[in-house]
């Protein structure tokens, strides 16, 4: 064991591995999964891993903060780029994406910086345990209690950069973000401050104060992709298979992404379409395809939006008829709008035709019975 702790080419291997080839793989296995854009769905745990392979257990290796951060930083750009080439829809909101990569890179590698410190030569086996352990919880995050996942900085970022990929950008995530950085820099104290002990107690405080935050304010649940396709019959029986138009008012955050929006409809080639028919299914995609993706807090608020743009942009005259005939025939019409959505700032949709129309049928019934 002491010559494989001492073996600098070994622990690069476990830095190529964890940050780079393993995730790259998970891409690749999911690139033909049978659901809409499977990689923007669960693009946050994935790019999560690689940042953590990467930057802590580099920066365990070299005892080099930078290092670490550069490191992840680039795997992050890297395997983004990747899973565009794999069939990602374009980042709705790279700024928040680019700010999630940044605070992880700095908390993963803060954490292998004092690996480092305190275990010497040691300190990249330790990385790569915690490494394996967070992974692993990120895996099997279906199964685990919800104040476990709680505690894990990998399940914040994972949060964090997920929220940048489906929702409503990483503000939603804001208590994932702040836990991060707080962390990044409790660690650094205690590794600036090494041999000394006391500052451990800091450290662990900030951790579980953090953990807290993130525990009363949760980000958004994870996107799901529901493949089920419903017929106006089952709307009818079941209306909650639509997500509710909320009834209370916006918070701050939503309300500004929704003006966005909106600000963006009005510039959106598929909302001016000439065909009166197309142009409302163009409109319904905008509440269908975040819908799919469980992309709250706003999905909920999407639908009194496209119910007013139909309002405006339908005539009066024949609008009911439009939409009872798009609920009554989802496979009519094309829905490749749904690619275009990236340009109001929502998610695109890959794939699959079946789960983007049926959504469309459900939002067209409940806006023509309104």
């Amino acid at each position: 064991m002491k010559a494989l702790a001492h073996n600098p080419p070994l622990a690069w291997l476990t830095v190529v591995l964890a940050g780079a080839v393993l995730p790259a793989l998970a891409m690749l296995l999911l690139r033909d999964a049978p659901a809409p854009a499977p990689l923007a769905l669960i693009g946050g745990p994935i790019l999560a891993v690689g940042l953590m392979g990467i930057g802590m257990i580099a920066a365990a290796t070299v005892g080099r903060f930078w290092i670490g951060v550069l490191l992840a930083l680039l795997a992050g750009v890297g395997l983004i780029q990747l899973a565009r080439v794999f069939g990602m829809p374009a980042l709705p909101h790279p700024f928040s994406t680019g700010l999630a990569v940044i605070v992880a890179s700095f908390s993963f590698a803060a954490r292998g910086l004092l690996f480092a410190r305190a275990m010497a030569g040691n300190g990249w086996l330790m990385a790569l345990f915690v490494v394996s352990g967070e992974a692993a919880m990120l895996a099997t995050a279906a199964y685990l209690p919800a104040w476990l996942l709680t505690l894990l900085p990998a399940q914040w970022a994972s949060t964090a950069i997920q929220t940048a990929l489906t929702g409503t950008g990483t503000r939603a995530a804001s208590s994932a973000l702040i836990a991060l950085g707080g962390t990044a820099a409790a660690t650094l104290l205690v590794a600036r401050l090494w041999p000394r002990r006391w500052p451990y107690a800091i450290m662990f405080s900030v951790w579980i104060g953090l953990s807290a935050l993130v525990w009363r304010h949760p980000g958004p649940p994870p996107p799901r992709a529901d493949l089920a396709v419903h017929t106006l019959p089952s709307l009818m029986a079941r209306p909650s298979n639509v997500a509710p138009q909320s009834v209370t008012a916006p918070d701050a955050a939503t309300t500004s992404a929704l003006a966005r929006v909106q600000r963006q409809i009005e510039k959106w080639p598929a909302a001016a379409e000439a065909d009166p028919m197309q142009r409302a299914r163009n409109l319904l995609l905008i509440a269908a395809v975040p819908d799919l993706y469980d992309s709250e807090p706003l999905q909920s608020h999407l639908p009194g939006l496209v119910a007013a743009e139909l309002k405006v942009r339908i005539p009066a005259a024949n609008r009911a008829a439009i939409l009872i005939a798009i609920a009554l025939h989802p496979e009519q019409g094309s829905v490749s709008a749904r690619e275009e959505l990236p340009a109001l700032g929502l998610p695109a949709n890959l794939g699959d035709e079946a789960p983007v129309r049926s959504r469309m049928a459900l939002y067209a019934a409940q806006m023509a019975a309104q």
